[in-house]
């Protein structure tokens, strides 16, 4: 789990930044967990029984401003990445300094706090993830383990199928893709196909049918185990 602090004095400028992180990690298939502080003195005051792995903080703040209180969380934690944000970028000297990872200037804008919690996904691999992340057209895309519906491989390219990208092609081998999806809904049941069976709709003959329409093979080798692994797997998620 990646415990987030937010923590700025403006209400509405807190609230939309708590919403928007929220959003991005549910949309990356990440365990989190987000905290609301109104100012320096609160956040410090807790941080020694709270600690945080992000910290999204305000600078023009009264009391203790962020610098300041930046300054006072680094004393405490030296690992925490801080992400300052604020109407100017008169202070990313000052920032710099208290070793920040990253610098909002307002208003949000999603894309830009995507690229920063993309930035600390890949800094600070999680143990248990929830996602995968592949390189497609040059780019390192994250995709949810929720959004894949299955992945195709054809000869030096695996097509991942998701239901919020479309297909996503990558050049890789299937074999290497499926030792990183350490998730017990993903099914090798062909050479060349790997299912989540959260969409698995049914069985056709010898085949997988998709909720997306699409026909996936079954092995015959094999195939009464990979069936039975499936239906297994149904009668755990009736049961939870």
């Amino acid at each position: 789990m990646i415990k987030v602090a937010i923590c700025e004095d403006s209400d509405i400028d807190r609230d939309i930044l708590g919403e928007i992180v929220g959003f991005l990690m549910d949309d990356r298939g990440i365990d989190y967990q987000v905290d609301l502080y109104r100012n320096g003195e609160e956040l410090v005051s807790c941080y020694k029984n709270k600690p945080y792995d992000l910290i999204f903080l305000d600078i023009m703040m009264n009391e203790i401003d962020g610098i300041e209180t930046g300054k006072l969380i680094r004393g405490m934690d030296g690992s925490v990445e801080i992400v300052y944000c604020t109407s100017s970028s008169d202070f990313a000297i000052a920032a710099y300094e208290v070793h920040a990872m990253g610098y909002l200037v307002k208003p949000y804008e999603p894309g830009r706090i995507g690229a920063v919690i993309d930035y600390f996904i890949q800094k600070h691999p999680q143990k248990e993830k929830n996602y995968i992340e592949v390189k497609s057209k040059r780019k390192s895309i994250i995709i949810p383990y929720k959004d894949i519906i299955h992945l195709e491989s054809d000869n030096k390219v695996v097509y991942i199928y998701t239901t919020t990208q479309g297909a996503v092609k990558v050049y890789n081998k299937l074999d290497t893709l499926e030792k990183e999806l350490k998730d017990e809904r993903f099914l090798r049941c062909h050479q060349s196909y790997l299912v989540n069976m959260q969409y698995v709709a049914g069985l056709v003959d010898s085949d997988f049918i998709m909720i997306d329409n699409r026909m996936i093979p079954i092995r015959k080798s094999g195939r009464k185990l990979i069936v039975k692994r499936y239906e297994d797997y149904l009668k755990d998620s009736v049961r939870n």
